[in-house]
């Protein structure tokens, strides 16, 4: 079995053969080592990695704890039906206040009607005693006139 050479195109020459071969070892060889040498340079980055793993640990708990929180388990529907209570709740509160408010105008104005009327009542009285006593004066006024023009 003849190998093919590339620069000469001819057989192999064995000299030449092992020579091109301890070339390529060498370079292999110095390939090596400098691999080798560049991991004994390379910077040591357990601290690095250790401050990076405390900080996914802490992030893992805070996000464990933000899962645990029950309003990242509701579904939209359940969310609109919490806002829907929510807004229920406050409104129940507003709506008993306006009650106590509307029943407290009411009885208000009941009150102010009723010392409307009596002021009402109070001077219709007047204004039927000064015509009671008009119609009387004049009444005696015509009675004492009479009596005058009978004896006089």
């Amino acid at each position: 079995m003849e190998a093919y050479d590339s620069q000469s195109g001819s057989p192999d020459d064995p000299t030449r053969a092992f020579a091109e071969l301890r070339g390529e070892v060498s370079l292999l060889r110095r390939a090596v080592e400098g691999l080798t040498a560049e991991r004994q340079n390379a910077p040591d980055y357990t601290p690095t990695l250790t401050d990076l793993s405390d900080r996914l640990g802490r992030i893992e708990r805070f996000f464990g704890k933000v899962a645990e929180n029950p309003a990242m388990r509701q579904t939209p529907e359940n969310l609109a039906a919490s806002i829907v209570k929510a807004a229920e709740t406050a409104r129940a509160g507003d709506r008993e206040m306006l009650h106590k408010a509307g029943t407290a105008l009411s009885a208000s104005i009941a009150s102010i009607n009723r010392v409307v009327e009596q002021a009402w009542a109070a001077d219709r009285q007047w204004k039927h005693l000064y015509w009671t006593g008009g119609v009387g004066l004049v009444i005696g006024a015509l009675g004492a006139l009479s009596v005058l023009h009978l004896i006089g």
